[in-house]
């Protein structure tokens, strides 16, 4: 296999009829070139070469099955990004420890990344640490971030996002502050624009001057940590705050002016990304299915891609402390909006098997069989997983959400026995769980048209919605709902937090 990558052009030396030994100075420009081209095919060559070496030692984990069936590389898929507080491989005295344990194994850090190379579209969502949500597989009610402790943590922590928000994950990177800091030392620093001073004395953040800072890896670790942000004005410190959620919106604006800094350096050149790759190679962790092919497929697919476009939101969520810990509840209601992209499925439409997560339940006793048909629903194109539910009943019943009655249909069409339906209101997305009785007779390899299930075993479908109506007043046309009351602001890209980019957007459009 030649190592000249096939969109290297050679400009062609035209024939000159002569018995004159020499050359023109037309042919000698044209060799010249033809030798730059060639060279610079070569290194290119070689710097991809060693991008899939690189890559393909950057540390795995394996998460299982807890990852969606893989996609090919055109269509859409959702990266999990876990930002961990582990601080291991820096030195003792490490400004970063702070009287912190070097093996912290906490998601401090919890971001979903969409990207469709169907329309080159980029989306980002962030969830709160604090999030109080259903632990897999404990069932405990915690707050998401301890997902991660104990055996099998990465694994755990996709199954919790998966069955709390409906949402797929596809493939799964994680950072912690050693490879934070070596990301950031390959870009030359992040610049970042600040209204006013501003600390974190628990971080170690201290920006004394307002204006355009290019941070360096040391200072753009303590800017992503802080939580107990304080900035400067009337001649006094006064706390922002935020906590953590401020810290999402400033980490927001992070990446994107990272992903800015990155193109400005070069970085859809094979050799700077290499030197990126080379650089989180040492820490950066990826699951066992996300490989070379995929990585590079990607990166040329949007390298064209503008980092201003990146599209970032939050979930919602409220303060509800219990028993003195600080927890969070999400705002389901105003979450629900922001989930439908990362899910994949129009508002109306009828999922694919594809975007339907079934959950197998079973008790122990029958977990081989539930086993088995989380494989055989794989293997028809669901993404099933298998959980142990001990008060499992004998019947063989399906129970979906709001969202989920066509994705419950499209799952018995596949089953040998037409189940019991059951309806959930805290199930989201298209999830449903399959429990499985004593009457269970397995799935169908080919399945049977939706259609052809009869009408009085499936659950009805939803009253048809109206599309909401439209209005024209003084201030333009207005959309309003059935009720007649007007519809949500969308929500904002990102939280207005005081001393941060959002105060004064057209100054920090021109810090780069």
């Amino acid at each position: 296999m030649s190592l000249i990558p096939s969109d290297c052009y050679f400009p062609a030396v035209p024939r000159v009829r002569s018995s004159k030994p020499h050359r023109s100075w037309t042919q000698r420009a044209l060799l010249g070139v033809n030798l730059v081209v060639v060279f610079a095919c070569l290194l290119s060559a070689l710097a991809l070469t060693r991008l899939r070496s690189t890559i393909e030692n950057v540390p795995v984990v394996d998460i299982g099955s807890a990852l969606a069936p893989s996609a090919e590389v055109t269509e859409p898929r959702n990266f999990l990004i876990i930002g961990t507080d582990s601080a291991a491989g820096l030195a003792d005295d490490d400004p970063v420890l702070n009287k912190r344990s070097t093996g912290g194994q906490l998601a401090d850090v919890i971001m979903i990344l969409r990207v469709d190379p169907r329309d080159k579209s980029v989306r980002l969502l962030s969830i709160p640490r604090d999030s109080r949500v259903e632990l897999s597989p404990s069932g405990k009610m915690e707050r998401i971030n301890a997902a991660m402790g104990g055996v099998d943590g990465e694994a755990n922590l996709v199954q919790t996002i998966t069955r709390n928000f409906g949402v797929q994950i596809d493939n799964y990177v994680q950072v912690d502050f050693l490879s934070f800091r070596d990301l950031v030392e390959v870009l030359g620093g992040v610049p970042v624009y600040f209204t006013t001073p501003v600390r974190d004395e628990n971080s170690g953040l201290a920006i004394d001057e307002p204006g355009c800072k290019l941070l360096d890896p040391v200072q753009a670790l303590s800017y992503a940590r802080a939580r107990h942000f304080y900035f400067y004005k009337d001649g006094k410190w006064r706390p922002d705050g935020t906590g953590d959620l401020g810290r999402i919106s400033r980490q927001q604006d992070f990446m994107k002016r990272a992903l800015r800094r990155a193109a400005d350096k070069g970085m859809r050149n094979p050799n700077t990304a290499l030197g990126v790759i080379n650089a989180a190679a040492s820490s950066v962790k990826m699951d066992s299915t996300l490989d070379v092919g995929t990585l590079l497929s990607l990166a040329t697919q949007f390298q064209s891609f503008n980092p201003d476009a990146l599209q970032s939101v939050q979930i919602p969520t409220f303060s509800a402390p219990r028993g003195g810990i600080a927890y969070q509840e999400v705002d389901w209601a105003a979450a629900e909006p922001l989930l439908v992209p990362f899910r994949g499925v129009a508002t109306g439409a009828t999922p694919t098997k594809q975007q339907v997560i079934v959950d197998v339940a079973a008790r122990p006793a029958q977990i081989d069989t539930a086993t088995g048909a989380a494989a055989q629903l794989d293997t028809a194109g669901f993404d099933a997983e298998v959980v142990e539910n001990r008060t499992a009943g004998p019947v063989t019943k399906i129970t979906y959400g709001p969202l989920g009655r066509d994705a419950a249909v499209l799952l018995a069409a596949q089953l040998n026995t037409i189940p019991q339906f059951e309806r959930n209101e805290e199930i989201r997305g298209y999830r449903v769980v399959l429990t499985v009785g004593s009457d269970f007779s397995g799935v169908s390899d080919a399945g049977v048209p939706v259609d052809s299930l009869p009408a009085d075993q499936v659950p009805p479908k939803d009253p048809p919605t109206r599309p909401p109506a439209t209005t024209t007043g003084e201030s333009g046309p207005t959309t309003l709902p059935i009720d007649g009351e007007p519809l949500a602001e969308p929500a904002p890209d990102v939280v207005n937090v005081p001393g941060v980019v959002p105060t004064d957007p057209a100054a920090a459009a021109l810090c780069r």
